[in-house]
């Protein structure tokens, strides 16, 4: 006979089931996050369900309409532009400039500033205020502005707004964890740490950093934002990524001159600027919560 036991067992969720049970309970998390996994889709399949060639010209259907215009063909689902190039994609493929080339930009910087910022939070006198004292010069100046200089020196090109890109939100990371670190090392549960004989090493990885894991997302999310917008900007001024780079920024400032006469050429990219830095932002805002209610549960 099969038998069944009479004690019940209560296992507790792991620490990323808790995260999604909070961050589930948020109905705009839940959204945000499926906009934000479908656009890192699209991105990822953006060669292989790209109707057309991004460059691809068809003379016969220029500033075509949307396919629910009364003048618009199914075959261009979303119309073409003033040189007859399919909108939907182009659209896809500038995922890949406006979306994978910040992924990118704020996972290098992130790598650098997070390493440099730890080791700043944990060292003492002169080396940690020099560089405190510096990096509140270097934020005083606007990303995008400090992104222009660096633009005006090394030149307009996709490798160089890349670089300018990581270095402006290098000191960013720097900044936030070494004001993270600075405000833990101090206190009883790192000085218990400190007397237990801890390594520096398992000071800094073990007990300090998962208590200001709620400031790394935040700085994350917000350095994925500001990246997407810069490259956006840049690309706006003719400084980023240049044409014929289906770059969503570069997009909107070409159809400037047809806005009027076709303003599908402008919404459609506009569009997607738009849901991809919202859903960050509010993906990022509600992991930060929902950790932070996690470590209050604890």
């Amino acid at each position: 006979m099969p038998s069944n036991s009479i004690y019940y067992q209560y296992r507790e969720p792991s620490p990323l089931r808790l995260l999604w049970l909070h961050m589930n309970a948020n109905p705009f998390a839940v959204v945000a996050l499926y906009i934000f996994s479908f656009l890192i889709l699209l991105m990822v399949l953006s060669p292989v369900i790209a109707p057309y060639s991004p460059d691809a010209q068809f003379s016969g259907a220029i500033s075509q309409p949307p396919a629910w215009h009364e003048l618009g063909q199914i075959q261009f689902l979303f119309g073409t532009d003033d040189l007859g190039r399919d909108l939907l994609s182009r659209v896809l493929a500038g995922s890949v400039y406006s979306l994978g080339y910040p992924l990118l930009a704020t996972a290098v910087a992130a790598l650098i500033g997070i390493s440099i910022g730890a080791w700043a939070g944990m060292s003492h006198g002169v080396q940690s205020s020099t560089l405190n004292h510096l990096l509140d010069v270097v934020l005083s100046i606007p990303s995008l502005l400090l992104a222009l200089v660096i633009i005006a020196i090394l030149g307009p090109a996709l490798h160089n707004v890349m670089i300018a890109i990581t270095l402006v939100l290098i000191p960013q990371f720097i900044h936030s964890v070494h004001n993270a670190f600075y405000e833990e090392r101090n206190k009883d549960y790192v000085a218990a740490s400190r007397l237990n004989g801890c390594s520096r090493w398992y000071i800094l990885t073990r007990v300090i950093f998962p208590n200001i894991t709620t400031v790394v997302v935040m700085q994350v999310t917000f350095a994925l934002s500001t990246a997407i917008l810069d490259i956006a900007a840049l690309g706006f001024l003719g400084l980023g990524v240049q044409a014929p780079a289906p770059e969503w920024g570069t997009m909107l400032a070409r159809s400037l001159d047809q806005v009027y006469l076709a303003p599908w050429t402008m919404i459609l990219p506009g569009v997607a600027l738009f849901l991809t830095v919202l859903s960050i932002n509010v993906l990022g805002d509600s992991l930060r919560a929902a950790i932070q209610e996690r470590v209050r549960g604890t």
